[in-house]
């Protein structure tokens, strides 16, 4: 029986605010769920740009500053050139991928004299990681040759001098489950690269 003067809830009122209650914490935490986890895509997106793009930066440096080309194939490339600004001879450095092909890597093996006077000082080679999380597209190669009339020369090269522009192709994975990746393609020209050493 229901009293005017009681003080309190009853049990029908106490079980709609639990229901209102409820239902208004289902909708906050999905919401709050697709806000951190497309927060978490956007911040992935950024990191794999961010290194694509220090990767792209330090790959054309070195190809800009080569003096001489030794290897030139679709996914390795060997030269001889500045690796660090602070370096005072040129150093021989191969690009190549990692044997799974998640890593694109740089072996740089420093020199006594810039090329070719100098003599290689093999018990000083370190390798770099150039970018981790590398992704290989099946038939895209990672660097491509082009002559200065701008035919594309099939790899492996054979004529080192017929190179005059190379494409450097880089994808790397947003995440590591997923096929879903970030690509740069940059085209850089063999300004400083000897042809009559």
């Amino acid at each position: 029986m229901y009293r005017l003067d009681s003080k309190g809830f009853t049990l029908f009122e106490l079980i709609v605010v639990m229901m209102v209650s409820s239902f208004l914490l289902i909708s906050l935490f999905g919401f709050t769920s697709r806000s951190i986890n497309s927060f978490m895509k956007m911040q992935a997106e950024g990191l794999a740009r961010s290194k694509l793009a220090d990767g792209v930066f330090r790959v054309s440096q070195v190809l800009r500053s080569s003096n001489f080309v030794e290897e030139a194939n679709a996914d390795s490339f060997t030269a001889y050139a500045y690796f660090a600004p602070q370096d005072l001879y040129t150093s021989k450095i191969r690009y190549y991928l990692s044997p799974s092909q998640d890593q694109l890597l740089a072996d740089v093996t420093p020199m006594t004299a810039d090329y070719p006077v100098g003599t290689l000082l093999t018990g000083q080679q370190k390798t770099v990681v150039i970018i981790d999380k590398f992704y290989k597209r099946s038939s895209y190669p990672t660097f491509q040759y082009f002559t200065s009339t701008n035919a594309e020369l099939s790899a492996p090269v054979s004529s080192m001098d017929s190179i005059d522009n190379i494409t450097v192709n880089l994808y790397t994975k947003v995440y590591q489950a997923t096929d879903e990746y970030k690509s740069s393609t940059l085209t850089v020209n063999m300004r400083n690269r000897k042809s009559n050493l």
